[in-house]
């Protein structure tokens, strides 16, 4: 049976590392050039948007633990799949 693939497999996974590495090491630099006050209110202005957000996307403990199986079920089958496309059998 043929599984299409998820989002995450549409995009290119090392350049997708290479753009998260170079927005990291451009953010420590900045972060090392300003001081503690300014980086460290952006970093509550964020944490801060973060909980806002979640209060508007509340999920019951089921609802959760359904989505987190649904996920992990996705994820093994998706490695299952690439397995065997790597040794050339077919699915």
């Amino acid at each position: 049976m043929w599984v299409q693939p998820t989002m995450e497999l549409r995009f290119n996974r090392e350049q997708n590392h290479m753009e998260r590495l170079t927005f990291i090491r451009r953010y420590s630099k900045w972060v090392k050039s300003v001081p503690n006050e300014v980086w460290s209110r952006q970093q509550a202005s964020l944490i801060n948007s973060f909980l806002s957000s979640s209060k508007n996307f509340q999920m019951d403990l089921q609802e959760y633990l359904e989505m987190k199986s649904r996920s992990k079920a996705a994820t093994t089958q998706t490695s299952a799949q690439t397995e065997v496309n790597r040794d050339g059998s077919q699915p």
